[in-house]
């Protein structure tokens, strides 16, 4: 099965009025970040759609396509297929992996642009065996996936505003974004009495507390609230963390160190500081591996999103159907955050989670004439 043809659109989608910050706190950087909707096409008539993170380059999109035409699936490594640091961006055969040179940097980043790709290759391989990606990483955990809803940083009135959309949708937690000079007890409080009971929210201050001593001047003004965890509330330091989950009583959830280099379950499990990490790499074998090594570690996950669209987070549903321990509300919802989700099927949640698409691959279809609506620009090889 040969790859004959590639076509890569860019797209933005916005978000809708009122889903990302409060207009208090200026421009989201939310509104201006594209991604790029990629169809491969191959020469037994088949075609897999994938979606790549945000923020990735045309020159980069260009590069692994070139690199990707004319190859035979068959052939590919999808765990060597990545672009080095500072290079333009080359492909290595399984044959090859001993003789990368001392200029090789494989790094977490080099992983991104390739990440749409691959999903588009997986979407090709489930299509191909008639089944569904689940049962290609090992078959399903569960088939309805855990997931909460998310706000940005917000007023308590906005953020109250949010929460009885969110329930009305069918979630049942909810995870808030926060800056240190956020009145964030009162807009807990708004989330609370808007859903009157103790919604279960996950403060993601994306190590913005900074430091122990802000993190627990923060927490203080939280008192006794309930239902509260912490995510990355300041940057990974195994003491420090220790102490704060000791003094707050809280939970926490590791997420990425500062360099961005992702939570490592084993480490987590060694140093003992936190609840549970949210996985989030741009490899299905690297979501895999470490789901697998959470579940070893006795650690509870969810695998994290960039609030995208319906193509990756389609897949993100598929992975946490494979991971044993991804029973923990994740934040795959972008496609229900923004104007389209690019997809003719619904993902919606039920009572707090969201059900895999049951059909062929990723299970679900392109919607070509949304994507053609919201198109900046489009290579094709």
């Amino acid at each position: 099965m040969k790859i004959v043809r590639i076509r890569a659109t860019e797209v933005h989608v916005p978000f809708r009025e009122g889903y990302a910050d409060s207009p208090e706190f200026g421009t989201s950087s939310w509104r201006s970040v594209s991604k790029w909707i990629v169809e491969i096409e191959t020469s037994s008539g088949l075609n897999g759609v994938g979606e790549t993170p945000r923020g990735v380059s045309k020159v980069s999109v260009e590069t692994i396509s070139r690199q990707l035409v004319g190859k035979e699936i068959e052939d590919l490594n999808f765990a060597q297929l990545c672009l080095p640091s500072g290079g333009e961006g080359y492909l290595l055969p399984p044959a090859d992996s001993e003789n990368r040179g001392e200029d090789w940097a494989y790094q977490a980043a080099d992983r991104v642009p390739f990440f749409g790709f691959e999903i588009a290759l997986w979407d090709l391989l489930g299509k191909r065996a008639n089944l569904p990606l689940f049962l290609l990483f090992g078959g399903a955990w569960r088939r309805e996936i855990p997931m909460g809803f998310w706000i940005g940083r917000m007023t308590p009135a906005d953020a109250a505003r949010q929460t009885e959309i969110g329930l009305a949708m069918g979630f049942r937690s909810l995870k808030m974004k926060a800056f240190p000079q956020d009145n964030i007890a009162d807009i807990v409080k708004a989330i609370h009495s808007a859903a009157g009971f103790p919604l279960p929210i996950v403060i993601d201050p994306n190590r913005k507390f900074y430091n122990l001593r802000e993190a627990l001047r923060i927490d203080r003004t939280l008192g006794e609230i309930e239902g509260l965890s912490y995510e990355d509330p300041f940057d990974y330091h195994p003491v420090e963390w220790l102490e704060f989950r000791r003094l707050t009583g809280r939970p926490l959830i590791w997420h990425a160190t500062k360099n961005q280099h992702r939570a490592d379950p084993i480490r987590a499990a060694l140093d003992g500081t936190c609840d549970a990490i949210n996985i989030s790499p741009f490899s299905c074998r690297e979501i895999l591996n470490d789901a697998e090594n959470a579940a070893r570690q006795h650690l509870l996950h969810w695998q994290g999103s960039g609030l995208d669209l319906g193509v990756l987070d389609a897949f993100l549903l598929h992975t946490s159907a494979a991971s044993r321990t991804a029973v923990l509300p994740g934040d795959a919802i972008g496609h229900l955050l923004r104007e389209d989700d690019l997809i003719e099927e619904a993902l919606l949640p039920v009572n707090g989670t969201i059900p895999v698409p049951s059909g062929n691959g990723l299970g679900v279809t392109l919607d070509h004439k949304a994507v053609e609506r919201y198109r900046l620009s489009a290579v094709e090889f």
